[in-house]
């Protein structure tokens, strides 16, 4: 049997993790296992009839390989506490032996709230090719006493303060707003297109600013540069190429493609850092969108309103994917807002905007911190794909 390890805890448990472990299979193995599970096909135990196969000799049960699988799970990671739920096993080559096996796994995806997730094992001779991919849904075991439980209840109703929130854009008018307001409970990472200090880095030391423009090709490398691993939480994503004026036929295809980007593969981009930089709490990817999108498009920011749609479609797209990784994502599209592009409209055009919103007046930057702030919080663990509009009842 491998050597046991020292075996996580709960709060150690995080998407990425991984254990692995080497042991020799050998035919006193596979003649003991088919004893006891009572299957003695001669493919696994007769050497004279596997030779006669197109296999050349004896191969090991894949159940075998399940087993090793669950000794990974149940003495390594998630290790003493874990419970299976289920099993998705698949052969993709014969293992035969004896034979020097290595062991791996991998939790692609874990829930603290709920001490639930999923470890991929693979199995495989050393230096040779997969001969069993295994995927085991597990949860965590409970004690009588209710003292844990009560403490890992706890610990998952606070808000996390040690990974850092990434805002994107963060020079802009509602960008800028959310720092303010995010600093207060998170540390974090504001990125702007040009050098220069935030304002609100002057004034919360938990903020860190980061000159980070998307035309760079080189902008994701430095943005791994600048998060270490498990050191983010969060990404809101407001950056945005301005609001390009006209109509499709007369928007310059540069700039269309760039606006495209915004609402695109930059998010993807970004939803991929977050998924191998978060820590054991998950993660929280929100996109800043517009009414100007799906539910209102402008003809005259048609590429604007374009993107902004796509971004909404993209939202929706990873949303699945992501939750494999305790990841949420959402999009949270306000209407007018006099700030960012919009904040050298004059008093006239904000009555405009505000008549004919039923709740009677403009959405401000503070309604979109207050639906930032609760999409990061706990309670909003399983809110995710959602595009969720602020326009104080706007049809």
């Amino acid at each position: 049997m491998p050597q046991t390890l020292d075996i996580p805890q709960a709060t150690e448990l995080f998407v990425g993790r991984s254990a692995e472990f080497e042991r020799e299979v050998t035919a006193d193995d596979v003649r003991r296992f088919a004893e006891l599970s009572g299957d003695q096909n001669p493919l696994h135990v007769d050497p004279a009839y596997a030779d006669t196969t197109n296999f050349g000799g004896c191969i090991v049960h894949g159940a075998l390989q399940v087993g090793l699988a669950s000794c990974l799970a149940g003495m390594h990671l998630p290790g003493q506490r874990v419970l299976l739920t289920s099993t998705d096993a698949r052969f993709p080559a014969p293992l035969h032996y004896p034979a020097r096996v290595r062991v791996r796994g991998e939790i692609t995806a874990w829930n603290r709230e709920t001490g639930a997730g999923r470890l991929r094992v693979t199995v495989g001779p050393t230096g040779g090719v997969v001969t069993a991919d295994i995927v085991l849904g597990f949860t965590l075991h409970e004690f009588k006493t209710s003292r844990a439980t009560a403490s890992a209840t706890a610990a998952a109703s606070r808000p996390v303060t040690g990974a850092a929130v990434l805002v994107t854009g963060a020079s802009g008018g509602i960008g800028q707003s959310l720092v303010e307001s995010l600093a207060k409970h998170y540390p974090v990472l504001a990125a702007t297109r040009t050098e220069g200090t935030n304002d609100a880095e002057k004034q919360q030391p938990r903020v860190q600013t980061l000159t980070l423009d998307f035309c760079d090709p080189e902008w994701m490398d430095q943005l791994r540069a600048a998060i270490p691993e498990h050191g983010l939480y969060g990404i809101i994503h407001c950056a945005w190429p301005g609001a390009a004026q006209g109509g499709l036929l007369t928007t310059p295809t540069d700039v269309l493609t760039r606006q495209m980007a915004f609402g695109t593969t930059h998010l993807v981009e970004l939803a991929r850092l977050l998924a191998n930089r978060i820590g054991p709490d998950g993660g929280r990817l929100i996109a800043i969108g517009s009414t100007y999108g799906t539910r209102q498009p402008r003809l005259n920011l048609a590429g604007y309103s374009l993107a902004k749609a796509a971004l909404e479609h993209t939202v929706r797209l990873l949303a699945a994917e992501l939750a494999l990784k305790n990841v949420t994502v959402n999009a949270l599209c306000p209407s007018f807002v006099p700030a960012g592009m919009n904040r050298h409209a004059d008093e006239r055009r904000q009555k405009l905007e505000a008549a004919a919103i039923p709740a009677g007046r403009l959405c401000r930057t503070s309604d979109i911190a207050a639906a930032v702030e609760w999409l990061l919080s706990p309670g909003a663990s399983f809110t995710s794909g959602q595009v969720i509009a602020l326009n104080g009842g706007q049809l």
